[in-house]
């Protein structure tokens, strides 16, 4: 099943951990943990695609803190029920008939609620990057749109977006359970074009507003006041940008402002400007400008939010990257 996850964290020393484990070894050690073992069945049909196919009945309500590297799934819940969330987001409800993606690039933790005394059947759908890459390079910050920030962490690359599974992605992900083929290339061929059946089905739900409309595409003219907007972004980082400021600058509504940041950049609108700002304090630190010095340029007041951020976009706090940079 999906394990979501949240921000880096930091060991006892204050210095950011490193990801040892791959993914699989992170679910292979969950599963264990869980007793879920005997009720787990995995299938990598392709080196670029695995599934996780559990069935159990927990006895009791079961809630741990998974945490594990870079991963990008599509789980699909034929039953059960409880809570996956990210810290700092608004936790998924899971009920019969739900969908999870879910991606991050980085070492994550995270809380799941499971329920006890009732079933959880799940399928976990696993994608390795060389296949997003050949799909597109799929990003899920390009593809939630407004449903993105309830769930998700955008500006630290953390997405979870939950959504009513349509009927036919649940027949596809029944049809992975009840796989009648044995072993060998017919089976292969058969989970893998269904895996990717399932993805398909679960990118065009998520694209789709509660209605079931598409999300409508920014025009030729809204697409120029984005790029306006963006270069405002930019050219004029360390200005105190708010969304109604950019937007009547650029002569876009606010809510067309944000839906195009999530649409054609992947982020927020805050989320852009940060990294932006991040970026750009990087440049002044790797040529020798002070921590606070850069703090300031790039529109940072507070030295402690400055850090914070910078180690979340980097990896490492902004005096160690000066450091790293310098040696």
């Amino acid at each position: 099943m999906d394990l979501p996850k949240t921000a880096p964290h930091e060991d006892h020393d204050g210095d950011m951990p490193q990801p040892e484990q791959t993914w699989r070894e992170t679910v292979d050690a969950e599963i264990d943990q869980l007793g879920w073992r005997d009720a787990t069945r995995i299938e990598q049909p392709g080196d670029d695609v695995s599934i996780y196919l559990i069935d159990t009945m927990p006895i009791e309500d079961q809630v741990f803190h998974p945490e594990g590297p870079a991963t990008f799934s599509l789980s699909i819940f034929i039953d059960g029920a409880g809570t996956l969330s990210v810290d700092g987001a608004k936790p998924f409800p899971v009920q019969p008939a739900t969908a999870v993606f879910f991606a991050c690039d980085r070492m994550t933790r995270g809380e799941n609620h499971i329920r006890g005394g009732r079933r959880l059947c799940v399928v976990d759908i696993r994608v390795e990057k060389p296949l997003l890459e050949k799909l597109g390079g799929i990003s899920l910050s390009r593809l939630g749109g407004a449903v993105i920030t309830e769930h998700s962490l955008p500006e630290q690359h953390v997405f979870l977006l939950g959504f009513k599974a349509p009927p036919e992605l649940i027949a596809v992900a029944r049809s992975l359970l009840q796989c009648s083929f044995t072993e060998g290339m017919a089976r292969r061929a058969y989970l893998y074009s269904k895996a990717i059946e399932a993805l398909g089905i679960g990118l065009d739900a998520v694209t789709r507003q509660a209605d079931g409309k598409p999300i409508k595409r920014l025009n030729e003219e809204e697409a120029r006041r984005l790029n306006q907007a963006i270069a405002l972004i930019e050219n004029r980082y360390s200005s105190d940008w708010t969304i109604p400021r950019l937007a009547r600058e650029v002569g876009l509504n606010e809510r067309r402002l944000k839906e195009g940041f999530r649409l054609v950049i992947g982020n927020t609108v805050h989320g852009y400007l940060r990294a932006t700002r991040i970026d750009a304090a990087a440049t002044l630190l790797a040529s020798g400008s002070s921590v606070t010095d850069a703090a300031y340029a790039v529109g940072f007041e507070n030295l402690s939010h400055f850090s914070k951020a910078f180690r979340e976009e980097k990896g490492v706090l902004p005096s160690q990257y000066r450091g790293q940079i310098g040696a």
